[in-house]
């Protein structure tokens, strides 16, 4: 059974009021005589959030705006790429445990083989962060086996009180993925064992930012890998590209790598359930998301620049032609059930179309994820004007997505 969270007391109270008939239905909807603390537990208040993401863009018309940092053009699709990002503040926020930079987590589920769905118009929330914290020039997660993952500051100097932006996160870059490099690192090893770090830092006493003056250290396990994933019985990867001399695409030369929607009928999605290691727990759940994507502007264009593949020169901007991924409308998240099976269903989209024109929909996309959280204790974060405030538990996610395509609705 799938349950699905209301994000609208106007939408509890109009269900209230209806009438409808009882009966045992597929998609069961959160409403009369619910309590939320039945739902799932309410989120805890932490000082900050540490993120490492996997993308593989495995779909067409995909581009790095998907991972909430970057835009779409040149599309991405076909691609592998790491993002990591991190951020530290007070008063302790329960946005921190919750929301992701990249991929906020379905809701939790209530039993073990139950699912759970939300719909959310707002995919990234606030935090209430008056104060951000500085933890060093960098962020390392490290692996005994040659493993290692570099956040560093950004900016990249400490703050001064003469204008400048006091902020201070950490990571924000894109990499392509490295795995079994003769010469380089690995920056992503499935289902194994890293260790976060940061060294602790004192600010200036000009600064206007607090720190935390102490190193820290904890571990978290990376995620195993989504293996065989299909909808509706064809599988999902990387669409076959054909290049011209100077290393572009060309059109007409590559396939096309897109699956339907659940608009008018039922999508089947399959994978191979992961069997689990040791020390740690068996059956943990899958994240699926269904992202409607509305339109955005690339970049300038003109008569003598043009655009590039995937993207057309609409009033004087390139414009995606499936929408853009830094722009999403509304999404349906998914917390499943490790069995190897879920269907998306129709109904379950009825509550987005009660915030969502469809004609404001340029594209859809589908993203499935393997998530790993975890907490971790951190030392104790000084002011600006040297009062002492507790920053922990700091959130730790780890996150494998596969990207794909998604005809429109």
């Amino acid at each position: 059974m799938v349950k699905m969270n209301k994000l609208s007391l106007a939408v509890f109270a109009c269900q209230l009021a209806c009438t409808r008939p009882s009966d045992e239905y597929e998609v069961h909807i959160y409403g009369a005589a619910t309590n939320l603390d039945t739902i799932e537990a309410a989120p805890e208040a932490m000082g900050g959030q540490i993120e490492y993401a996997r993308y593989r863009f495995w779909g067409s018309n995909l581009g790095h705006g998907l991972t909430g940092l970057w835009g779409d053009e040149p599309r991405a699709d076909g691609t592998s790429a790491t993002i990591g990002y991190a951020f530290f503040g007070y008063p302790l926020d329960i946005g921190f445990d919750r929301n992701s930079t990249f991929l906020s987590p379905g809701p939790s589920t209530t039993s073990p083989g139950e699912s759970s769905c939300i719909v959310r118009t707002q995919v990234t929330g606030y935090y209430g962060t008056t104060e951000y914290v500085d933890v060093g020039d960098q962020i390392l997660l490290t692996h005994e086996a040659n493993g290692q993952v570099r956040l560093e500051r950004d900016p990249s100097v400490h703050h001064r009180p003469s204008g400048e932006s006091w902020f201070s996160g950490y990571g924000g870059a894109l990499n392509p993925v490295i795995q079994d490099h003769d010469l380089l690192p690995n920056n992503w090893i499935s289902d194994s064992s890293w260790t976060i770090s940061f060294p602790g830092t004192v600010l200036p006493p000009e600064s206007t930012m607090g720190a935390i003056p102490y190193p820290a250290e904890s571990a978290i396990r990376f995620p195993p890998d989504i293996e065989n994933l299909m909808i509706n019985g064809t599988e999902v990867r990387a669409p076959h590209h054909d290049y011209n001399d100077k290393g572009e695409w060309v059109d007409g030369l590559e396939d096309d790598v897109r699956f339907p929607g659940p608009w008018t009928g039922s999508v089947s999605i399959t994978w191979t359930p992961w069997e689990s290691t040791e020390g740690e727990v068996a059956n943990q759940p899958l994240t699926i998301v269904l992202r409607l994507l509305g339109q955005g502007n690339e970049s300038d264009c003109d008569c003598n620049s043009g655009c590039s593949a995937g993207f057309s020169c609409i009033e004087g901007s390139c414009v995606g032609a499936e929408g853009a991924g830094w722009v999403p409308v509304a999404e349906l998240a998914c917390t499943v059930d490790d069995d190897g099976l879920f269907n998306l269903q129709p109904a379950m989209l009825k509550d987005i179309w009660q915030w969502v024109d469809p004609d404001d929909v340029a594209g859809a996309v589908l993203m499935v994820s393997r998530q790993r959280e975890s907490t971790m204790v951190v030392p104790d974060a000084l002011t600006y004007n040297g009062r002492r405030v507790s920053l922990s538990p700091v959130r730790t996610r780890i996150l494998d997505i596969i990207a794909t395509r998604l005809e429109g609705p």
